[in-house]
């Protein structure tokens, strides 16, 4: 058959296929064959006319294109290494660098210890806030309201700085200039260690909630004495630099912080602020507690009573931590969870599952008759199980009864449950003004050790329901020497989820806004056009990427432009979101906002963990005033009784930014890093903790998120099936254990568009008197070393006579800027314009006689005050300064633009180029910048000119965490001379007029069997240069023959696509930066079956979908007095909501009820509106818009299109299949191959002529690059499949569990919920019950009566 025309490529493929076909019933083999043989016989017939030379010509030139791939990727090296001196950096490392093995006990023991120091001058810092603020308030002479009085009448006040009336002036008028009245002026400077805030080191500020009366007696005794607080805070700040805010939150609402500084809000911003609802405050003010909430629904609970029990519930949520568990049940006739995953249990209390309690507590419908008895029976009976069953707490158990009334306090039934040491403790919130007997839900609080409150309005909502915390502490109080001290999880100050969702609701509100304005546009845009269409503008539109000004053109949807607007797609809203991101990244850390300050109108969330210790009232007695009723006169009586009071809590903040700066980033090397878990699993960092969202708003969980959602372990299970070696490591750490663990885990890069698989080491050990446990992560194999070379500055001085600033001369080289390498302790002994200048200035100290190294971090020290000189008030990290200092000796080369000498080992190219000048060789190639960077934090470069919005430096700051770096340390196993190319995935959208193609290739040390990463060289080509050189050699074949099939000719796709699919040149430039399994599906798909490329499933854990919640329709509203009704109570409601907006209450509205209400559908513009579409562009309308031209598909506009659908955002897992080169598949032996494929076209059309498209892969030499090239002339259906992450599909079952999955926990080791003198308290909110006037009880009635029957 060989010398047959069957033995062509065509007729090989389908005997192929024939003999891998199984044979049909009834059939054998010899027929299956017998078939392919006159398939073959039909088909050589068909091409039997056919020249040999058009036959050789239909196949691809395998061997060109695999000479295309070594060209290219040769000349890309040579170019490389030349521009970035790749051989004089390598050599300095090689010759005077040394290579240390890594112990990773070691150094997790020694960064442990280092943090567990820093931890413990905390804890002492908060101590003596809490024993000063004990003496001090025993000491106090407390001011009666009496006295309060008369010092108002002779003017006096009780001095102090409100934070929010600090430096506040009036804007205009005649008295522009002059302070606001009862404000006060404070001289501030702002301080890159608190956030870049204007403080005064000199006094402390309080801040008092917008519920709380600061004129009240209480509040006033305890700023007053409090005021004292302010020598210790300066004391403990001077003697310990590192600490940031230390506080004072007083039971009464207000807190005293240090140092003073001026509570900032936007205009438009509420202050939510109250310390008693924040997570140091309640974790510190009580111990953990089980919590069953029962809400009364019966028929009575209606209207204003309702709105008010539903506010109480939330408040309640508020005031709970992680280590608390919660459930909330609904009862009339029976008990109903409100979120019927929850039954008959309680789970804990994390973000998560509060807000599914919250949404459960919207829709709230009542009837019948309460059945109290069957209410506490499930309640009782779903504590008892789970204390005996050791699950919840295992402390305090409550039972919190919302109601309007119970007709009898169920003593029998309460005392069945409860007696003898009554464990659950009943507090009872009795709701509206008009309840007249009380006596029954008094009754139930005091004597099951609660208390009892009446809310009447929405106002006193928080008061009320705060008062059960005293209630819990009376144990701790009463214990007196027992502080216990607790650590919070990593949480964002201002952000409490009301506030979370007020913000997303802002964020609604301005896409509303911009559909709307985008909308006009659309509509001014179509009736400009209408009439001024032409067929050469629908040509340009349709034909060509660019219009006749040369600006391109982007098609798109109706939906796109209203979504988007001149933003147009997704993709170029993608560049647009990477631009703002690399911007912000590029403000330097201290600009960055405070976290205890009220929200910014842009605010910059700050991580944060809160140390704080409970403040005892140490009188256990106290005198009380009653008003008794004595022959119809009220009288006041004084008595004594026994109390247990929380005076407080004091605290003070560590920023996540300073526990990290106890692992230094370069002793755990490139893609090493280190994280924190606490007793609960959640991480407080870790390098993929995704706080925020797209929108740079908060997650609904982003402080919950557990080491099992974090770290991804390589394996081929499902979504959230726990690897048995992760749940061990997670299990120690919980336990505060010392150990290590070794597996494989994903790392993703580039907003999970790429993945990597990498083994790493785990060490992690447990940091003393603290619920935390320290891990680190370091890859495997280079991991396992790193590069020891330093430079002694005295020494090289001295026997050199070296001037060591030399070697940072010029302006092209930067630092970290987020390491510390030398600085001083205090903001004002020295300020420095950039972090390169503060460096400058301590390498020209090192070279003092004098000069001694501070090394280790500053320890309190309060025996003598520490000094404030300038001489001796520093530190510095020793080995990186030494590092630092050696790196930029090793490199100074980079920045001479001088020949390179000739190494007559490289190849003519090679010796060519190292004749040119350095910056003739930035012209010739493109070249836009070179760059090195260091294992020390050192960038330097030259560039010629800048092609992007933001200079290479100020997008790169931190250049050993970019992902260039990372990834070219990593593709140093696989290829050690190469580069690795990337491309900007907005390459393609038309974003910018030039982009860029960034190369970089890891310098390695190697000695004695060793290897370890020393630094980072790279280049960045303009992207047209680089295409260019691409098509110079693929236009031609070797040797100068003419070839008729080149990447030029018309019938040949030349793709270079990077090591996870991504096209880096195409003939078409929109492609560039895009997933080619955009472009050709079928292709990718076969290069995955041959195993070129892997797929790998990634999950994200983390992610946050949006469930829309639609608008109404567009019927036509009847213009009837019906209309102007509802716009008038539309107005009303608008009306009253922007009052208490403004008179700052708006914390006591439902976030559910944020939504701005909706305009009828009918504009006012089109008063005739019935519903018909509106202007509909016809044949593709061609648009001009600011820089690009926009072409709308041909689409019915209409008044329907103008709304945007609501979202409210939810916790959610999702997921996306990414793809990584397997590049073992691409050689022979050690020699390179090719993979060839083809693909059948046409195959169900019977009548359509039958063709084959093949393609061909080479890997190119010296790079992460494969060369795709694809046969054309057999035209293929082409699909398409993009990478996007989407939402992993649970059944309703799974979904419900997802919240309160039952991972394994610590609980806190304190637990004070008892002791046997607390019945001797007799405070429980009881007082007299309201006699009701029988005048105002008859007017009610006869009231009643008549709006009944009308």
């Amino acid at each position: 058959m060989s010398g047959t025309p069957c033995s062509g490529l065509r007729c090989t493929a389908l005997f192929t296929r024939a003999q891998s076909s199984e044979a049909r019933p009834g059939k054998s083999a010899s027929t299956t064959m017998t078939s392919s043989a006159l398939i073959c016989l039909f088909f050589s017939v068909a091409v039997i006319m056919s020249s040999s030379v058009e036959a050789a010509e239909t196949d691809l030139p395998h061997v060109e294109i695999s000479n295309w791939a070594i060209r290219f990727g040769a000349q890309m090296w040579e170019i490389g290494k030349q521009v970035t001196r790749i051989r004089e950096i390598r050599e300095r490392y090689q010759s005077e660098a040394k290579i240390e093995q890594v112990d990773g006990f070691a150094m997790v023991k020694e960064m442990a210890e280092e943090m567990e120091n820093m931890m413990g001058d905390k804890i002492e810092a908060i101590k003596r806030i809490m024993d000063a603020a004990e003496h001090l308030s025993v000491s106090h002479s407390r001011l009666t309201r009496q006295d309060l009085y008369e010092m108002k009448q002779r003017n006096e006040n009780i001095d102090y700085y409100n934070a929010k009336r600090l430096n506040q002036y009036h804007k205009a008028g005649p008295l522009a200039g002059e302070l606001l009245e009862n404000h006060k002026a404070l001289i501030m400077s702002n301080s890159l260690h608190f956030g870049n805030v204007g403080i005064n080191t000199s006094v402390s500020a309080v801040h008092v909630p917008t519920n709380v009366y600061d004129g009240a007696p209480d509040v006033l005794n305890g700023i007053q004495w409090s005021e004292q607080l302010d020598r210790i805070f300066m004391t403990n700040y001077e003697s310990d630099p590192s600490l940031t805010w230390q506080y004072f939150g007083s039971s009464t609402g207000f807190m005293r912080q240090y140092p003073a500084t001026k509570w900032g809000q936007g205009e438009w911003e509420p202050d939510l602020f109250d310390c008693r609802l924040r997570p140091w405050y309640l974790q510190a003010a009580a111990s953990p507690k089980d919590m069953i909430i029962l809400v009364d629904t019966s028929g009575s609970m209606t209207g204003v009573r309702k709105e008010i029990a539903k506010h109480v519930v939330l408040t309640l949520l508020d005031t709970l931590s992680e280590n608390d568990f919660i459930n909330i049940y609904k009862f009339s006739e029976v008990p109903v969870p409100v979120v019927p995953c929850f039954k008959d249990k309680v789970v804990q209390a994390n973000l998560e599952n509060l807000r599914e309690l919250r949404n459960g507590m919207i829709e709230t419908e009542t009837s019948d008759i309460a059945n109290f008895t069957s209410a506490f029976t499930t309640a009782f009976e779903i504590l008892q199980k789970f204390n005996r069953t050791m699950q919840g707490c295992q402390c305090n158990q409550a039972i919190m009864l919302v109601t309007d009334g119970a007709p009898e306090n169920y003593k029998e039934h309460l005392e069945k449950y409860n007696l003898p040491h009554r464990p659950v403790r009943i507090f009872s919130y009795v709701i509206g003004r008009e309840i007249i007997d009380t006596s029954a839900t008094i009754n139930m609080a005091c004597e099951n050790k609660g208390y009892f409150a009446r809310v009447t309005s929405l106002a006193e909502v928080r008061e009320q329901v705060l008062k059960y915390i005293p209630v819990l502490s009376r144990p701790m109080v009463m214990y007196q020497k027992d502080h216990p001290v607790i650590w919070t999880s990593a949480y964002i100050d201002i952000a409490e989820p009301k506030l979370s969702d007020w913000l997303w609701e802002i964020r609604e509100r301005r896409k509303q806004r911009d559909r709307s304005l985008n909308y006009r546009a659309l509509l001014r845009l179509i009736s400009d056009r209408n009439n001024a269409q032409s067929d050469d503008t629908s040509n340009v539109t349709t034909n060509s990427s660019r219009d006749a000004s040369g600006r391109p053109t982007i098609s798109m949807t109706v939906e796109q432009y209203l979504t988007y607007g001149n933003l147009v797609n997704e993709e170029r809203l993608n560049a647009h979101r990477i631009k703002q991101e690399r911007e912000e990244a590029a403000i330097p850390a201290g600009n960055q906002q405070n976290n205890r300050q009220g929200t910014r109108t842009k605010p910059k969330f700050l991580m944060a963990v809160s140390v704080a210790t409970p403040v005892y009232d140490r009188k256990n007695e106290s005198n009380i005033i009653e008003k008794i009723l004595i022959n119809d006169i009220w009288e006041e009586k004084t008595r004594t009784v026994r109390t247990a009071n929380l005076l407080g809590v004091a605290g003070t903040d560590i920023p996540v930014t300073e526990l990290k700066k106890r692992t230094p980033a370069y002793k755990l090397g490139v893609n090493g890093y280190s994280f924190i878990v606490n007793n609960n699993g959640y991480v407080l960092y870790h390098p993929d903790h995704r706080p925020l969202d797209a929108d740079g708003l908060l997650k609904p969980n982003y402080n919950t998120v557990d080491l099992s959602e974090i770290e991804l372990v390589d394996s081929d299970g499902g979504p959230r099936e726990n690897d048995t070696n992760l749940m061990t490591m997670r299990r120690d750490m919980i336990e505060r254990r010392e150990g290590e663990m070794t597996f494989k885990v994903r790392i993703h890069h580039d907003g999970m568009k790429r993945v990597s698989v990498r083994r790493q080491r785990y060490y992690y050990r447990g940091l003393k008197g603290t619920p935390y446990s320290l891990g680190l992560a370091l890859p495997d194999g280079y991991g396992d070393f790193r590069i020891a070379a330093e430079t002694e500055v005295k020494r090289l001085s001295a026997d050199h006579n070296i001037n060591v600033s030399s070697f940072f001369s010029g302006k092209n080289w930067k630092i970290h800027p987020d390491w510390i390498y030398c600085r001083y302790n205090y903001d004002h002994l020295k300020s420095f314009d950039t972090p390169e200048a503060q460096v400058l200035h301590f390498v020209g100290r090192t070279q003092r006689e004098r000069w001694r190294w501070n090394s280790k971090h500053p320890r309190p020290s309060h025996d003598t005050v520490r000094s404030h000189k300038q001489e001796d008030n520093y530190y510095c990290d020793k080995h990186l300064m030494q590092s630092l200092i050696f790196d930029a000796q090793a490199t100074e080369v980079f920045d001479k633009n001088i020949s390179l000498s000739i190494d007559r080992q490289d190849p003519g190219l090679g010796m060519l180029m190292a004749l040119l000048a350095r910056h003739a060789m930035f012209k010739l190639f493109g070249i836009s910048v070179a760059f090195v960077a260091t294992r020390s934090g050192l960038l330097r470069w030259q560039d010629i000119s800048t092609i992007d919005d933001k200079h290479f430096s100020e997008a790169n700051l931190n250049a050993i965490d970019q992902t260039w770096y990372k990834r070219a340390v990593d593709q140093y196993s696989v290829e050690p001379d190469s580069f690795v190319y990337s491309v900007p995935f907005s390459t393609g959208t038309g974003v910018t007029n030039e982009s860029v193609v960034t190369a970089s290739h890891a310098i390695f040390v190697e000695k004695g069997g060793y290897k370890a990463p020393a630094a980072v060289v790279g280049l960045q080509y303009k992207n047209s240069a680089f295409r260019e050189t691409f098509f110079n050699i693929t236009s031609g074949c070797t040797g100068g023959v003419q070839c008729r099939r080149t990447c030029s000719s018309g019938d040949l796709s030349c793709y270079v696509v990077d090591n996870h699919g991504y096209i880096v040149i195409s003939k078409e430039e929109r492609d560039t930066g895009r997933f080619f399994g955009e472009i050709d599906w079928l292709v990718m798909d076969s290069l995955i079956h041959y195993g070129v490329f892997k797929r790998v499933r990634i999950y994200d854990y983390q992610a946050v979908c949006k469930d829309m919640q639609g608008h109404r329709s567009a019927a036509n509203f009847l213009l009837t007095p019906l209309r102007y009704m509802k716009w008038f109570v539309q107005w009303m409601v608008g009306r009253a909501s922007w009052i208490m907006l403004q008179t700052q209450i708006a914390h006591l509205i439902n976030p559910d009820w944020a939504w701005g209400m909706e305009q009828e559908q009918s504009d006012y513009h089109y008063e005739d509106n019935d519903g018909s579409p509106g202007p509909v562009p016809t044949g593709g309308e061609f648009m001009a818009d600011g820089d690009i031209s926009i072409i709308v598909h041909d689409e019915a506009v209409s008044m329907e299109n103008a709304y945007a659908n609501k979202s409210r955002p939810r916790p959610c897992d999702q997921q996306a299949d990414l793809y990584v080169l397997q590049p073992e598949k691409l050689f022979k032996g050690d020699k390179p191959d090719s993979v060839k494929g083809k693909q059948n076209c046409n195959s169900n059309n019977l009548g359509a002529r039958q063709c084959e498209r093949h393609y061909s892969t080479h890997k190119i030499p010296h790079s992460n690059l494969l060369l795709l090239v694809i046969d054309t002339t057999c035209r293929c259906e082409i699909q398409k499949q993009k990478i996007e992450m989407e939402e992993v599909k649970m059944n309703e079952s799974l979904r419900c569990e997802r919240p309160q999955e039952s991972l394994y926990r610590q609980r806190p080791s304190v637990c004070l919920s008892y002791h046997p003198e607390e019945e001797e308290i007799k405070q429980c909110g009881k007082g007299n019950n309201l006699l009701p006037s029988p005048i105002l009880l008859t007017a009610a009635t006869l009231i009643y009566s008549v709006l009944k029957w009308i």
